[in-house]
């Protein structure tokens, strides 16, 4: 079983409310708050050590791209990034400068997009470093890109700066 299979089989009974406009299956949720001009763009994305980095990989790139990855998401739905929140599940012994540096890369490319980096969560993960973000948006309302909205032979990107779309990587990771 594939990813996307994995997906489809754990979404396909989630409960929803009305405030739902688009859940599981597209890049971001799409929430309705009542707000009179806009959805809110609800986004999270994980990163695990020996998945997606090594321990050689820059640690600020490390940050960058934990953070890209859910801008990209955002980017794709025409929205516009607000607010992230970070997560960082760290094994027993870990170097504490090299923790300092994934966010300082995070927070670098978050101040580039205006992001507030609003809290989180720290815990322990017996082997391995994982970082998570949530990352909240905005788009006006009835404007979202979806995924349903795709059609064959149009080719829908966005810019290099937040996720090369052919190999999902930030630039420079």
């Amino acid at each position: 079983m594939n990813e996307f299979e994995l997906i489809a089989r754990l979404t396909k009974s989630l409960p929803t409310n009305p405030n739902v406009v688009t859940g599981a299956g597209d890049d971001c949720a799409v929430l309705d708050f009542g707000l009179p001009d806009r959805w809110l763009l609800f986004k999270t994305d994980a990163m695990v050590e020996g998945v997606h980095f090594t321990r050689e990989t820059p640690p600020e790139k490390i940050g960058r791209k934990a953070l890209a990855r859910c801008l990209s998401d955002i980017a794709a739905m025409a929205g516009t990034p607000t607010a992230a929140l970070a997560t960082i599940a760290l094994p027993q012994k870990f170097d504490v400068k090299f923790i300092e540096a994934i966010y300082d890369g995070m927070c670098a490319l978050a101040q580039e997009h205006g992001v507030a980096i609003v809290g989180g969560e720290t815990t322990t993960n017996p082997e391995r470093i994982l970082i998570s973000i949530a990352l909240l948006g905005f788009v006006p309302r009835g404007k979202a890109v979806l995924r349903s909205g795709a059609k064959s032979r149009r080719c829908d990107f966005c810019d290099g700066r937040a996720r090369r779309l052919a190999g999902g990587q930030a630039p420079g990771i």
